[in-house]
């Protein structure tokens, strides 16, 4: 080494350093190899890591920098099998370049690479394991992060926590799964010491009744009530739904009493969910009567829970003519309509179009006055 290297050593030994000094990283080629792979210089850091005797801080070093951008992430493993003679890597190795791919977009890589691990007689870190699987999670298939959680718990013996599984719960959910996350919800969170609670439950009923799982959604609904949780709107909704997709009309209606039983009285929403239930199925006298209930509850519709309402119609293809009268002689003139201004008039009701000599008797229903309903109504026209 000539003098001026030595001297450009010593003064880059002089200022902060990406690593703390310790005795093992003391020598010369360590602290070369840092100085080069902090300048970039990392073709001559590598070789010289494969040519000296440098150690595992130094290997580090090295990868640390070059992690630090994709365009040099793919040097990476050739950086490790020139070193292997001197430097063995450890856990931190596996943090940076694991670390590296998973900001790359690359969990599945960096999963395998904690799977050899145990190989080399080192463990993955429970954090670092939970970074790995909120990165499979997001960008990997739900089925990835599924078989990651149980090299979690079986490889490694780290417990997964309430977060970990609502992640999995939420990618299988994303790629529909559903029965896969209900076994998640159902048993391998018990196993881990974690008790499911209502939002796992919620969420599994909505995704069941989305894919016409009716017997899924009452397994779960009996589920937790075998649990002791009580369930809240939203799942007496996705249940009611489900009531009404089947064509259990009478049921769905019967649950509305049993919401009032179980100190959950059912609000517009759930209503709605009935009403939309009974038009789909082509009763729109039991819808009529549903709005009456609600009417006699005392239940006023505002202009978003009006809005869900016609979205719900529309979606099942029901906003026929029986559908929008319904609409305007039960909820909007009956006095169950909050008032609503012009504009949120013309946004809920104009675009989905009404029968001409409607217009007047639901713009003074809404709240709406003066000349403005048909200006209000684009498209109205066409019916």
């Amino acid at each position: 080494m000539t003098r001026r290297m030595e001297e450009s050593v010593e003064m880059s030994a002089s200022r902060p350093f990406i690593l703390p000094r310790r005795p093992e990283a003391s020598g010369g080629p360590d602290r070369l190899v840092a100085t080069l792979a902090r300048h970039g210089r990392f073709a001559a850091a590598a070789t010289l890591l494969s040519t000296a005797r440098c150690t595992t801080r130094a290997l580090n070093s090295l990868l640390a920098a070059l992690c630090s951008s994709p365009a040099f992430l793919r040097a990476a493993p050739s950086v490790l099998l020139r070193a292997a003679p001197h430097a063995a890597p450890d856990a931190t190795t596996f943090r940076i370049l694991t670390s590296a791919l998973c900001r790359a977009r690359r969990p599945a890589a960096a999963a395998d690479l904690l799977r050899c691990m145990p190989a080399l007689l080192l463990d993955p870190d429970p954090r670092h394991c939970r970074a790995v699987l909120a990165s499979l999670c997001r960008c990997a298939p739900a089925a990835d992060a599924l078989a990651f959680l149980d090299d979690m718990r079986r490889r490694w013996g780290v417990s997964p926590s309430r977060a970990d599984h609502h992640a999995v719960v939420d990618a299988l959910l994303r790629d529909g799964m559903a029965a896969e996350a209900y076994e998640v919800v159902a048993t391998q969170m018990d196993a881990d010491g974690v008790a499911p609670g209502l939002p796992e439950f919620e969420r599994l009923l909505r995704a069941f009744r989305a894919n016409g799982s009716f017997d899924a959604v009452e397994e779960a609904f009996d589920e937790m009530l075998l649990r002791g949780i009580v369930p809240g709107a939203r799942a007496y909704d996705a249940y009611a739904g489900a009531l009404c997709d089947r064509g259990d009309l009478a049921g769905a209606r019967r649950m509305l009493g049993c919401m009032d039983r179980a100190g959950c009285p059912p609000g517009v929403t759930t209503f709605g969910v009935v009403v939309a239930g009974c038009v789909a199925a082509g009763d729109v006298g039991a819808a009529r009567e549903v709005v009456r209930e609600a009417v006699r509850r005392g239940l006023r519709w505002d202009a978003p829970a009006l809005a869900e309402l016609v979205g719900a119609l529309r979606a099942g293809g029901q906003l026929a003519r029986a559908a929008r009268e319904l609409l305007l002689e039960d909820i909007l003139r009956g006095g169950c309509a909050a008032g609503l201004d012009a504009l949120a008039f013309q946004q809920l009701i104009g675009a989905g179009g009404l029968c001409g000599e409607a217009l007047s008797p639901c713009a003074e229903a809404a709240g709406v006055v003066g000349e403005t309903p048909t200006s209000l109504l684009p498209g109205a026209e066409r019916f």
